[in-house]
């Protein structure tokens, strides 16, 4: 497929006044399918999965971005405040995360992985999950991994959560400082569609969410 055929969806959060980002990649299922489409497809089959309820309800979103990979005219976005979390509790910080794998179906690629703001101290005991959580994040991963679809037409799959490839840009430097994904020589290559998930039971953190 074409790098025209990928999108990448930005997915801004607050909590605390600490901004979080959540950033997927989606691939093209429906023909003709655009930016908006997808837009509206992440909200009614991600946001409007089990995920608002296990955030937080002093977590807040602002606006959900999608950009297509290929095609600089093709994006959208649209403002995601109405979609707060509703779970009700004592908020841990930011930077707690409820984690989601989701498993490769190729050697040559790492598992893809979610990390979520969510949870609070009424979901977890000594840092493990309870049950009612652990069922919730496996909702929220199906519904991921599952085809995208729009609330006006729920049985056109619209598009497919993607894993893609990224790249050091300095090449064999360890630690890598700096990635890029896989470009338009290299997506057709270098990306795979999950189709199995593992929750983790253990509350981890977000480096890249706390202050350094």
């Amino acid at each position: 497929m074409a790098i025209t055929d990928f999108w990448q969806v930005l997915d801004h959060q607050k909590l605390s006044g600490k901004n979080i980002l959540n950033v997927y990649h989606a691939k093209r299922i429906k023909a003709g399918a655009d930016a908006q489409e997808v837009a509206e497809a992440f909200a009614h089959t991600v946001l409007n999965s089990d995920l608002l309820g296990i955030q937080d309800n002093n977590l807040s979103r602002t606006t959900v971005e999608v950009e297509n990979l290929g095609e600089p005219t093709d994006f959208h976005s649209f403002d995601s405040s109405a979609l707060g979390g509703t779970d009700v509790g004592d908020h841990g910080p930011a930077f707690n995360v409820a984690t989601i794998q989701f498993n490769r179906t190729r050697t040559d690629m790492k598992n893809g992985q979610k990390r979520f703001t969510a949870g609070n101290e009424n979901d977890e005991v000594d840092g493990v999950w309870d049950a009612g959580m652990l069922a919730s994040l496996a909702l929220v991963g199906t519904a991921i991994h599952n085809p995208w679809h729009t609330a006006a037409a729920p049985a056109v799959d619209v598009c497919a959560f993607v894993i893609i490839k990224r790249f050091c840009v300095v090449e064999d430097q360890v630690p890598c400082v700096k990635y890029r994904l896989a470009d338009a020589t290299e997506i057709d290559a270098w990306h795979y569609i999950p189709t199995s998930k593992i929750v983790r039971s253990r509350m981890r953190s977000q480096v890249s969410r706390k202050v350094l």
